[in-house]
């Protein structure tokens, strides 16, 4: 059945009512023509045809069959669907031509023969496989035949990056043609307005297997910034605004240039209150002498703007009034885009929006509102969290969070987990901007009934804690902690060496940290400074004591993706009277993100049935390098060194143990999955040949 066209029948009658004389009388009935077939109706679709194509191919023998079909799988499928006739038997045999030369036959032909209506014959004469052969670059003096062959050979070198010679390269001319496109916008880039690179000339040797390319190039000369002239009511010194767009203008001219140069100004403007301000860039290379271009930057700066108010839209459990204060605190100051952009990550990092965004509009009077626009997120969630770790064995987690706690657009959390060691809970209740103010208050009440090597422990406790940001990537807190301990199953001998089993803690301590890294969970390069110091008075807790912590970690990046990290940390406490220190209070070293040669908690001092007994001081410094290897999966090699001191009075680096050893990688967004061996190169007497770590985050 052949598909029927309404497009003609149509015209046919539409010409015959348009071209026919007018009649007052009709025709005697004999002379009338006879009645046309009834035309079918527009709402009648035209069938489709849809079957099963036999493809046959011949004289193939650089590809197998499915190789072939993948090379034209549109084309079948459109077969399949319209039918087979010349117009798709011709689509097949120009795609498939098409795959022959992007795998370097340029002189295969294809010819097609329907043998029935579901039946096609596709006869390939392949001939030989072409490669690359001498390559020529003619008139080209700025950049040398190698850098150019990078360029021309650039989208082959892609398509087969396994193959090393050029030599061995398929000759693909529409690669090529993209590799000229290439070396054109490279001479563009870099200033030469007026070079021209001419299409390419291909020369095939005798049997077809090699194709020689010359490229011929007028290169012209390269242009520069000249004289740069700034004009309108400036505001600001012109020296200042030079020195903001040299980085763009101090050497080759091209017009990405000057328009970056251009948005470069208008931020300037716009980023201390001139909300408006627009600039103009105009550059002449017509104008230039000895390859200088002047540029003039016509500034139009506008009144300055202020933050005045708030309008919310879209919001729905979250009330207006929470997104409100949160930019209100902008209201009166001059309007910068960077203080939009800080209330922006405040609020996305609460976790209520799916979507958020904040449109500066001008007002009258000099006044800029912002415009909220939200699409909230599901405030309720109930997560269930499986992993594993060395030490803790398999661990479940189950989680239930609520990120608008009573509408207030405040987080509450509630979490419990399992391991093979520890049975935890806790609640956490956070507020990031306290009496709406800078300052974040988070309230912790815990308890949890742990295993540990030598001992078990049940702890209940409460713990608030203030901080603030000081700036972008310094913060400070302040904390308050109550604790209960109390100590089971001891195995310790003898069990004196514990300190006391049954104690309570009243602690008050700040911290502060320094953050530089590019990524908290996957850093490569800056740096990260912690330290805590806290203190437990006497007579309020059962114990009392003063205590600091220090970390310093520094990520050096070596190549694009390989790293370096350096890591030194290293912690005090010291008793506030002629009372021992609780074990449990003391510091331990050994394991997954300290000194790998040995199993979590068990480098220091040790009683005589060799459980740790831990000290009063720790020192712990750490090398690593990461490569990759493939994909996100990475390799590591690592050298650690710690100590356990008993003494606070005896803090230092006597004691030190090492773990020399390397591991693998597999990098996730919330931190690398890590599996590490550290063999111990001065093990004592009784102790392993090293250990294995398994864990998830950063070692340091």
């Amino acid at each position: 059945m052949r598909r029927i066209s309404l497009v003609p029948a149509l015209t046919m009658v539409l010409a015959w009512v348009v071209l026919a004389p007018a009649q007052t009388n009709p025709p005697p009935e004999s002379e009338q023509p006879p009645a046309p077939d009834p035309a079918p109706t527009l709402d009648a679709p035209a069938p489709q045809k849809r079957g099963e194509l036999q493809l046959e191919f011949a004289g193939t023998s650089a590809f197998n069959e499915r190789k072939l079909r993948e090379g034209i799988a549109r084309q079948i499928q459109t077969i399949e669907e319209y039918g087979l006739d010349d117009a798709n038997a011709y689509d097949a045999v120009f795609y498939l031509e098409s795959f022959y030369r992007k795998h370097g036959y340029s002189q295969a032909e294809v010819t097609s023969n329907v043998l029935g209506p579901w039946r096609l014959r596709l006869t390939v004469d392949e001939g030989p496989l072409t490669r690359v052969g001498a390559i020529t670059f003619i008139g080209n003096h700025a950049y040398d035949n190698v850098a150019l062959t990078n360029y021309l050979l650039g989208p082959t070198r892609e398509r087969y990056p396994r193959i090393r010679k050029d030599l061995l390269l398929p000759f693909i001319e529409s690669d090529v043609f993209s590799g000229v496109d290439l070396i054109r916008r490279l001479y563009a880039a870099e200033g030469y307005l007026n070079s021209r690179v001419d299409p390419p000339a291909f020369t095939l040797n005798s049997d077809g297997t090699s194709a020689a390319i010359s490229l011929k190039i007028d290169e012209g000369i390269q242009f520069h910034f000249g004289d740069i002239q700034l004009e309108g009511p400036l505001v600001f010194p012109r020296e200042t605004l030079l020195a903001e767009i040299a980085q763009e203008t101090k050497n080759i001219y091209t017009e990405p240039r000057l328009a970056s140069a251009q948005r470069k100004l208008e931020d300037f403007y716009k980023k201390r209150g001139y909300f408006t301000a627009t600039v103009e860039a105009n550059g002449d290379p017509s104008a230039a002498r000895d390859g200088k271009v002047p540029a003039v930057f016509q500034i139009k700066p506008g009144p300055l703007y202020r933050f005045d108010g708030v309008t919310v839209s879209g919001n729905q459990g979250v009330k207006p009034s929470f997104i409100d204060k949160r930019l209100r605190r902008l209201q009166g100051k001059i309007y910068d885009p960077s203080l939009i952009d800080g209330q922006f990550r405040e609020l996305i990092e609460t976790g209520l929006f799916r979507n958020l965004r904040i449109t500066p509009e001008a007002i009258d009077g000099d006044l800029v509102r912002l415009d909220v626009s939200v699409e909230e997120a599901k405030p309720k969630e109930l997560g269930l969290g499986l992993g594993y770790a060395s030490f803790y064995g398999f661990i479940v987690n189950l989680n239930y969070t609520d990120r608008n706690f009573f509408g207030s657009g405040r987080p509450l959390s509630i979490t419990a987990e399992w391991n093979q060691r520890a049975l935890s809970g806790e609640v956490v209740y956070t507020d990031p901007w306290l009496f709406d103010s800078d300052y974040r208050l988070k309230l912790r009440l815990y308890a949890l009934t742990s295993t540990l090597k030598g001992y078990s422990k049940n702890e209940v406790g409460f713990q608030p804690n203030l901080s603030r940001k000081i700036t972008e990537h310094w913060e400070v807190s302040a904390f308050v902690l109550l604790k209960y301990v109390a100590l089971t199953e001891v195995l310790i001998n003898p069990p004196g060496l514990v300190g006391p089993e049954d104690y309570s803690v009243v602690s008050f301590g700040a911290t502060q940290t320094l953050d530089y890294r590019n990524n908290k969970v996957l850093p490569t390069s800056g740096f990260i400074l912690a330290t805590s110091l806290d203190f437990a008075p006497n007579g309020i807790g059962a114990i009392s004591f003063v205590r600091g912590l220090v970390r310093f970690s520094y990520y050096l990046p070596v190549t694009a993706k390989s790293s370096l990290a350096l890591g030194a940390r290293a912690g005090l406490i010291s008793p506030l009277s002629s009372q021992q220190l609780p074990i449990d209070e003391r510091f331990f070293n050994g394991g997954a993100t300290t000194v790998r040669s040995f199993s979590e908690l068990t480098l220091g001092p040790k009683d005589n049935a060799g459980y740790p007994l831990g000290g009063e001081s720790f020192m712990v410094f750490n090398i690593e390098y990461s490569f990759p290897i493939w994909g996100d999966l990475y390799g590591a090699l690592f050298v650690d060194a710690g100590n356990v001191v008993q003494n606070a009075a005896n803090f230092g680096v006597q004691d030190m143990r090492y773990a020399i050893g390397g591991g693998l990688r597999y990098n996730l967004p919330i931190g690398a999955i890590r599996f590490d061996y550290g063999l111990n190169p001065s093990r004592a007497p009784g102790e392993a040949q090293g250990a294995f770590n398994f864990a998830i985050g950063v070692a340091f």
